[in-house]
């Protein structure tokens, strides 16, 4: 990935936005991996940035086998809380007093809907509170787990987060794993939470969100976590996972199998762990030169502040009108600004108008050919603008182009990974796809929807064997539509290997298969509507097909014939019981069903002409 770029800004808090950029000389200095931007002066930016290349530092050092590049991060840091509220999130139309917030793809960020997409994302920080810095590397600590490792529990997430936060870092040592006094109050005045309960939180869960106890839920997740770095015991926590989440086996069960005690007894030991006082941190010498870094610098002209400003608006849903006004004012000036035309796409594409955002997108890849993201927005864009009109996107060659020059640019862009991996697959290019898409989920193992892909791949690739252990694991996601859609799948490949079994059963053995026969089709014999026949099973593999379900005709039961449009084609597809078909999204197939976007798995059997394996509607 490229040099991480995190902006840091400063604001003036008696002067009002407008008039700070109308009056105040802003310069943007670098370092190795960051860039400060700053109306403080350089010399206060160098400061800043070498905290955070220090910060980076540590966590490298620390955690070796982890990758400290995540995606592009930009923080926002206030003067003083009267700045930092004019960016808060509103609770009851009044912003609330932080001192600091994260927006990305989780939280208080934006996302296109249903995107994959590697979105910027901002750590805000007001700088005249003590623990802004303990923020700064609790949010970091997220951005770590969430670009190394696959989906751990909350408990893990923020008692890890927690353990991070109290980072310090001087020109000797690297200290991590403080205990914080906020933490141990917490702990030594409330009565804990059962273990299991702990370990039972979900981010959907009251506790997580809204209840008295959540901060008593972060202090033990702390504590917890702590206890299983301190008796160096993180195998034992990656047996709890895979034995939660890939076997699914309960809570209680799961802990007695990873960690060889009942819950309670393991409860026990953290508690003993933290009335004993006998909590330790982690200790290394700092890296060498880790006090000097290199810095460069530039002048900034108000338009670039002034975009700056408004994208950190649009990614906080709270003021988002008033970045696309702003927005339009730079455009109205800089009709070219690569920034502004990337999130009016944006702003398009939520509004459901995918044609307007492939222009806004377009002219943001023609104008910033440097940044990897526009480029993969490009591509997105054309890809949901398919997906609109229910079949694969026209320009398969653009899609491909734009991607690889997002990846040529940034070689660890997961998410242009993912859809160049999609791409591939929509031209046929299945080991090529299979490859991409198993790169896209090393960059990023989070993010379940490319391992939904390539099971749909090896679906498409007739390798059920690779196909069937990740839809097992995604049939459990706590997303309802991935997990959903494995079910289905799943049923799916069951329906297929239980007719098989039937064929085997029929006369001619496995090769062979038994459909519904017309009776205008008859030899002349005693067969009547609705008898069957045994036709020889084509050896086509099962191929996948998007489009629109036109009719149905059902005349001819038990079996059914299906006309569907694609790509500007209409196919005849055979069900040949619709009763036992597998329609997904549905109880049954319905005669009735007209101008419908379905996605089909099928044999060829001649020119338009198919089996049916399965119908999605869409």
């Amino acid at each position: 990935m490229k040099p991480l770029r995190i902006f840091i800004i400063f604001f003036l808090g008696v002067l009002s936005a407008g008039k700070a950029l109308a009056e105040q000389q802003w310069v943007e200095v670098t370092s190795p991996h960051f860039s400060v931007i700053t109306d403080a002066g350089e010399k206060r930016a160098r400061e800043v940035g070498l905290r955070f290349e220090q910060m980076r530092m540590a966590f490298g050092l620390i955690f070796q086998k982890v990758s400290v590049n995540t995606a592009p991060l930009e923080i926002v840091a206030f003067r003083n809380s009267k700045e930092m509220k004019r960016y808060s999130p509103l609770y009851q139309g009044k912003p609330i007093e932080i001192a600091g917030l994260f927006l990305g793809d989780g939280g208080h960020g934006r996302r296109l809907n249903n995107s994959n997409g590697e979105e910027r994302q901002y750590i805000a920080l007001d700088l005249s509170q003590e623990d802004n810095w303990g923020t700064v590397f609790h949010e970091y600590a997220h951005l770590l787990i969430n670009s190394n490792v696959s989906t751990t529990p909350v408990w893990f997430d923020e008692g890890f987060a927690e353990y991070c936060s109290s980072l310090k870092v001087d020109k000797k040592e690297i200290d991590l794993g403080l205990a914080r006094n906020d933490l141990l109050y917490t702990l030594s005045q409330n009565s804990w939470l059962n273990l299991v309960d702990l370990f039972s939180v979900r981010h959907d869960s009251q506790i997580y969100n809204r209840d008295d106890r959540r901060f008593l839920f972060y202090a033990q997740s702390w504590i917890t976590v702590h206890y299983f770095m301190s008796k160096k015991m993180m195998d034992k926590v990656a047996l709890y996972v895979d034995y939660t989440q890939d076997e699914h086996q309960p809570v209680p069960e799961a802990i007695q199998h990873a960690f060889g005690m009942e819950p309670k007894n393991l409860q026990r030991e953290i508690e003993d762990y933290f009335r004993g006082r006998s909590v330790r941190y982690f200790v290394a010498p700092a890296p060498q030169g880790s006090d000097k870094i290199a810095f460069d610098s530039r002048p900034l002209n108000d338009v670039e502040l002034q975009t700056t400003l408004a994208d950190f608006d649009y990614h906080a849903r709270d003021y988002r009108a008033r970045a696309i006004a702003t927005f339009q004012e730079i455009l109205a000036k800089q009709p070219d600004n690569a920034i502004a035309n990337r999130d009016m796409g944006y702003a398009a594409a939520d509004n459901g108008d995918w044609y307007r955002a492939e222009e806004y997108f377009k002219r943001a890849a023609a104008n910033d050919s440097k940044d990897p993201q526009v480029h993969y927005l490009v591509a997105f864009g054309l890809n949901r603008k398919g997906r609109e009109i229910g079949r694969p996107p026209d320009d398969l060659q653009t899609m491909k182009k734009e991607l690889n020059t997002a990846i040529a640019l940034d070689p660890n862009y997961a998410d242009a990974y993912g859809l160049l991996g999609m791409t591939l697959a929509y031209m046929g290019e299945k080991d090529n796809a299979i490859a991409t898409l198993t790169k896209a989920i090393q960059l990023n193992p989070r993010n379940e929807r490319n391992y939904s892909n390539l099971a749909g791949v090896y679906l498409q690739a007739h390798d059920l064997d690779k196909a069937m252990p990740i839809l097992q694991k995604l049939q459990t996601s706590a997303d309802p539509q991935i997990a959903m859609r494995a079910q289905r799948e799943l049923q799916s490949i069951q329906s297929y290997k239980d007719s098989l079994a039937h064929r085997e059963k029929e006369p001619g053995g496995a090769d062979t298969v038994v459909t519904a026969r017309p009776d205008d089709e008859g030899d002349g014999g005693d067969q009547t509507a609705g008898s069957v026949q045994v036709l020889p099973v084509p050896n086509n593999p099962v191929l996948f097909m998007h489009g629109i379900l036109n009719s149905v005709d059902c005349s001819q039961a038990p079996g059914a014939v299906l006309i569907v449009t694609s790509g500007g084609k209409k196919w005849k597809m055979l069900a040949p019981d619709a009763k036992k078909m597998v329609v997904m999204g549905a109880d049954s197939l319905s005669c009735s069903w007209t101008n419908k976007k379905v996605a089909v798995n099928y044999r060829k059997s001649g020119d338009n002409e198919g089996q049916l394996v399965s119908l999605e509607l869409q």
